[in-house]
């Protein structure tokens, strides 16, 4: 039943592949100084007060899960620090 729903997959894939003969429309602009960025690129956009402080709220929780983190990984690497230092003092 896999093979079926693969090979169902293969055909639908190298179908759209065929179907779509058309050539794109890239095109790739170079800015060469900052002073000749479009303004579409410089605009600012604000946030509304409201996603603001909950932003905040959340970048607040991930900061202190990030900290949390880091001193578990801090305890853990020096544990087995002192373990593998612990192994090494008994050795001829």
């Amino acid at each position: 039943m896999r093979r079926v729903y693969l090979l169902l997959a293969a055909i639908c894939m190298g179908g759209a592949a065929v179907a779509d003969d058309k050539p794109l429309d890239v095109t790739i602009t170079v800015v060469e100084s900052p002073g000749d960025l479009p303004a579409a690129v410089t605009k600012t956009i604000e946030l509304p007060p409201a996603a603001s402080d909950r932003a905040r709220e959340r970048s607040q929780h991930g900061l202190e899960r990030a900290n949390e983190a880091r001193a578990l990984g801090r305890e853990f690497g020096q544990s087995i620090a002192e373990q593998a230092k612990s192994k090494g003092k008994g050795r001829p």
